[in-house]
C-alpha cells in the first residue's frame, strides 16, 4: 500500500479565514483544559484532558500540523503536570503524527477510534513516564505510582475522552476545508490580491 502524506496547496480567502478561526478555536480549547487541569480539582483521578485534545485534533488535521500541534499540547501537558519541560511533547508529537498518517489511509474519523487512539496514546506516554522516572532508577514503591496515580488517571482520561470528541468535532466540521481545492478559485484569488497591490 501507498501511503498518502498532504502535500501543500492553494488556498482562498475564504479557506484562510477557516483555517484561522478554527485553530483560534483549537488554541483556545487548549487553553481552558490546561487551566481545568491546573487547578487540581480531580486530585488523583486527573484527566489528561490535553492528551485526548491533541489526538482528536491530529485526527482532522494534516501531519505537519499534528505534530506541531502535539509538541505544543506536550509542552502544556509539561507545564500542567509538573514533568520535566518537553517530557510529554517528545512522545505526543510522533502519536499525533501517526494518528494524522493511519486517519488519512486506513481508519475513519468516529468516536469510537478516537477512543482508542486516546487510550493508547495516554498508554504509551504513561508507560515512558513510568520507565524514564522510576524503573531506570529503581525507585521504591512503584506499585503505588500505578495504582494511585497512573491508573486513576488513565481510566479519567479514558471516560473523559468523549467529551473532547464531541468539543472538537463542531470545530472541524463547521470551519474544515473540502478534500478537493478549487484551485482556479485560489489563482483568481491570488491575481485579486495583486491587482489590488498594483492599485495601491
Amino acid at each position: 500500500m501507498r501511503y498518502k502524506i498532504n502535500s501543500a496547496v492553494a488556498y482562498t480567502r475564504k479557506m484562510k479565514t477557516k483555517i484561522f478561526f478554527r485553530w483560534f478555536f483549537y488554541f483556545l480549547a487548549l487553553f481552558i483544559l490546561y487551566s481545568i487541569m491546573s487547578c487540581g480539582i480531580f486530585e488523583l483521578w486527573q484527566p489528561y484532558f490535553i492528551i485526548s485534545l491533541a489526538i482528536a485534533v491530529s485526527m482532522r488535521e494534516q501531519e505537519f500540523a499534528s505534530s506541531i500541534f502535539g509538541i505544543i499540547c506536550g509542552f502544556m501537558l509539561d507545564i500542567s503536570v509538573g514533568t520535566l519541560f518537553g517530557f510529554y511533547a517528545v512522545w505526543l508529537m510522533p502519536c499525533c503524527f501517526l494518528t494524522s498518517l493511519l486517519v488519512k489511509n486506513l481508519i475513519k474519523v468516529n468516536f469510537l477510534n478516537h477512543i482508542i487512539f486516546t487510550a493508547v496514546t495516554t498508554l504509551f506516554s504513561f508507560s515512558m513516564f513510568f520507565l524514564f522516572n522510576y524503573v531506570i532508577w529503581n525507585t521504591p514503591g512503584r506499585e503505588i505510582i500505578v495504582t494511585k496515580i497512573l491508573l486513576p488517571s488513565f481510566i479519567a482520561t479514558f471516560v473523559s475522552a468523549p467529551l473532547i470528541y464531541f468539543i472538537v468535532k463542531p470545530i472541524a466540521r463547521k470551519l474544515g476545508l473540502e478534500d478537493n481545492v478549487d484551485l482556479n478559485e485560489a489563482m483568481e484569488d491570488i491575481v485579486e490580491k495583486r491587482e489590488e497591490k498594483e492599485n495601491k
